[in-house]
């Protein structure tokens, strides 16, 4: 059994058996068990909403016990509790599956957590360059010039004496 503390200091039981899989399948439409060959894992890490109704479904029967509907589980999940509820769910996840099924969930997760780490490093690098904002301003004028159509192309009128009279 897993756990996690949501913002309001509640904590919550992730406990992952067949009826929670049945119980978020039928409210959410998700299966948890396309974590193991699917990219239900990334979804939850990048669309929070997800993942808020995922962990709903799994903690219903302690939230219908404590009396917490879905609107007021799901404010008790921001910053980094959410973080550690998705830990959670993963590895009640984990906790669930036979032997095989789970070294190859693990690895998966191992790989996922160092891609997002590797592609954290990188926008923090890029965002800490120093000419980043002279590089946003030069694409951003490049692509704001109208083809044909620059400082030397641009003249006055022709008089009237240069227009050919009908």
């Amino acid at each position: 059994m897993q756990k996690f503390v949501d913002r309001h200091g509640r904590v919550w039981i992730v406990d992952i058996d067949n009826t929670t899989l049945r119980r978020v399948k039928t409210l959410t439409g998700v299966r948890l068990l396309d974590a193991v060959d699917g990219d239900l894992i990334p979804q939850m890490t990048q669309d929070f909403l997800l993942l808020g109704e995922v962990l709903f479904a799994v903690c219903k029967p302690q939230a219908d016990k404590d009396s917490v509907n879905q609107e007021a589980f799901e404010s008790g999940l921001s910053g980094d509790c959410l973080t550690e509820a998705r830990n959670s769910l993963v590895e009640a996840l984990l906790d669930f599956l036979p032997e095989d099924q789970r070294r190859l969930l693990a690895k998966a997760v191992t790989h996922q957590r160092e891609v997002t780490a590797r592609g954290m490093e990188m926008l923090h690098r890029k965002l800490d360059d120093p000419t980043l904002a002279d590089k946003m301003v030069a694409e951003l004028e490049a692509n704001l010039e109208v083809p044909g159509l620059n400082a030397k192309s641009v003249t006055s009128p022709a008089s009237s004496a240069s227009i050919p009279a009908r």
